[in-house]
């Protein structure tokens, strides 16, 4: 007997989501209450312009994806909710995880539940703390300037000194000009 085109379809989707979530540095799981499918749609042109992933599924198909893929501490969340929204982190956790809480945060039907993260399973409210940092591209602005401040101050000093040196030599010459 033949197996259903549903069953087929289903178990590639479990296989794609496994995938998913064993080659991603983490995700994001959100429950979607009464958010329409046009403003999901939306949202997910966003982030894939940010360079990431979000996709729709189905709780039972999460679960058993979670379950192949040996993460455990997120059944609860899974099974709580009938649709999960699944936020994939590829390179920056922060910006990610910023677009799902302002989305949340314009959408009252869209709630962040958990996340993980390098094997780490990450409650709503710590989802919400990694949104508030500062992205990478942030962090390496503001090092580059903390490295960059010393050699700001050094040049402005040496030429001080070079100044003042041209100064003092330009006076010693205009002192024996006048003798």
């Amino acid at each position: 007997m033949s197996e259903k085109y549903g069953g087929k379809v289903r178990k590639l989707m479990v296989k794609e989501t496994k995938e998913t979530f064993t080659s991603s540095n983490g995700f994001i799981i959100a429950s979607m209450e009464n958010v329409k499918a046009t403003e999901i749609d939306a949202f997910r042109k966003e982030i894939r312009q940010a360079g990431s992933k979000y996709f729709v599924i189905k709780n039972r198909l999460a679960n058993i994806a979670l379950e192949e893929a040996g993460i455990e501490g997120l059944t609860e969340t899974v099974k709580q909710q009938s649709v999960l929204g699944v936020g994939v982190i590829q390179d920056d956790p922060v910006q990610i995880a910023r677009m799902l809480v302002d989305f949340s945060k314009k959408k009252k039907g869209f709630n962040v539940a958990q996340g993980y993260l390098e094997g780490r399973v990450l409650s709503a409210e710590r989802v919400k703390e990694l949104a508030e940092m500062p992205s990478r591209e942030q962090l390496i602005a503001m090092i580059v300037g903390m490295i960059n401040a010393p050699i700001s101050n050094f040049v402005g000093v040496l030429g001080s000194i070079l100044s003042s040196l041209a100064r003092v030599v330009n006076a010693i010459k205009e002192k024996k000009e006048k003798e």
